[in-house]
């Protein structure tokens, strides 16, 4: 179920995943969580690592608040 992390039936999958890890002194990850909301969630459930994001994505993000910061400054 790609791109489905919210899916309840994906979380169940994920729980079983953070359970066995427990029990064998590993460390649960996974990606492509792209929400707060389930950051906080999957956080909460005992995830360890979380990929929430790439490369671009971030670039692209910083790069459109910085320019919503210069034309703000530039109309006002």
């Amino acid at each position: 179920m790609p791109g489905q992390v919210g899916d309840p039936a994906v979380m169940e999958a994920q729980a079983k995943v953070i359970d066995a890890c427990r029990r064998h002194g590993r460390f649960p990850g996974l990606g492509g969580v792209y929400e707060p909301a389930l950051f906080e969630r999957y956080i909460g459930m005992g995830m360890r690592f979380i990929l929430c994001g790439n490369d671009l994505s971030m670039l692209m993000g910083a790069a459109g608040a910085r320019a919503k910061q210069l034309r703000a400054l530039a109309s006002g």
